[in-house]
């Protein structure tokens, strides 16, 4: 990277506009949604949640919050988005390019949605699933698509990005923040607890922890100065004073460890005569760092280092910044926090 950037540099020479770092934060920036169950219903009895954790993934009669998560400036007034939902292939696509009318989701919200519907608005809302009944793992099932269309301005209403987001020719996008995810329930298994076939289930899989969060309690953080160093442990949202010319190291901690092992069913021949095998595994949690000022020799875990640390040295005249650390498994589990920095009055 060093090499390309040498290079560009003396290709352009001054007329040249150095690149933004992709970690600075200068208005907003969407970095996803997350779903967490609230309210566990009938079907989530059989189910143990290891204590001070969160399941990412819902089953019917939950009660789930969604909310998405987004690392802002100071100054910035994002405005809260407005959801849509719908569960078959395309169907967010074909309100994209159709802009189609938008009716009120059914409450509770079944898993057949064919096309897309108006959950809710604000930064978090709150909703219900239906019964086992509205459930249809049939070709036509392709996970609960949830669609949120904000705006990062006040100038821009959510209502308005959501207008051109439907409408052909699609313009004006440019303030608007738009993300898509989609949620599968489960474990499925669950959902008819006293099936037959339940009971060949291995024991392994059945009591092993439904997926979970890798929820942020809190950040381990060094600052070093030649043979100095102060090391102190914060909670999110907390302030740390930091003076010109340190290094700062943070790592940040996670609940339980954060990852966790899990058992996956794997049937070769499906209703032949083999039996299912049992296969181990091991989630990988994945950090992604935006800060909101520019800082000298910044480092931090990404899709070709993910081991790397997160650190920087701070500059001569340090200004207060906010950095959001987002924690993302290769399930459903997504975390995110905040740790803010200041210079340290003399």
């Amino acid at each position: 990277m060093r090499t390309l950037a040498l290079g560009a540099a003396i290709l352009c020479g001054a007329a040249c506009i150095p690149f933004e770092p992709y970690w600075w934060i200068q208005d907003a920036r969407l970095l996803g949604t997350r779903m967490t169950v609230v309210e566990p219903g009938g079907y989530s009895t059989l189910l143990a949640v290891p204590p001070g954790q969160q399941r990412a993934s819902a089953l019917p009669l939950d009660t789930v919050e969604v909310e998405w998560m987004v690392a802002a400036a100071e100054d910035t007034e994002v405005q809260p988005p407005i959801w849509l939902a719908c569960t078959r292939p395309g169907c967010i696509e074909a309100f994209y390019n159709r802009g189609h009318g938008l009716l009120d989701c059914p409450q509770p919200l079944p898993f057949d949605v064919p096309w897309a519907c108006r959950l809710g608005e604000g930064h978090k809302i709150r909703f219900g699933f239906g019964g086992a009944f509205t459930l249809n793992l049939g070709y036509q099932f392709a996970g609960l698509s949830l669609l949120a269309i904000g705006s990062r301005t006040a100038d821009v209403p959510s209502a308005t990005c959501l207008e051109r987001y439907r409408t052909s020719p699609h313009a004006g996008l440019e303030q608007c923040l738009i993300g898509r995810d989609i949620h599968v329930p489960g474990p499925l298994w669950a959902v008819l607890p006293f099936a037959p076939e339940l009971g060949e289930l291995p024991l392994e899989f059945v009591l092993q922890a439904p997926d979970t969060h890798p929820d942020i309690i809190g950040f381990r953080v060094s600052r070093e100065r030649d043979a100095e160093r102060i090391e102190v442990l914060a909670e999110p949202e907390d302030t740390v004073f930091v003076e010109p010319g340190e290094r700062v190291i943070v790592l940040p901690l996670l609940v339980a460890g954060g990852a966790q092992d899990y058992v996956d069913l794997i049937d070769p021949d499906a209703d032949g005569p083999e039996p299912p095998d049992l296969r181990h595994g091991r989630e990988e949690v994945r950090f992604e760092v935006h800060l909101t000022a520019i800082v000298d020799q910044f480092d931090a875990p990404s899709r070709w280092d993910p081991a790397a640390d997160i650190e920087w040295v701070v500059s001569d005249h340090p200004e207060p910044m906010t950095m959001y650390v987002l924690a993302r498994d290769d399930r459903a589990g997504v975390g995110l926090a905040r740790l803010h920095f200041a210079g340290k009055s003399p």
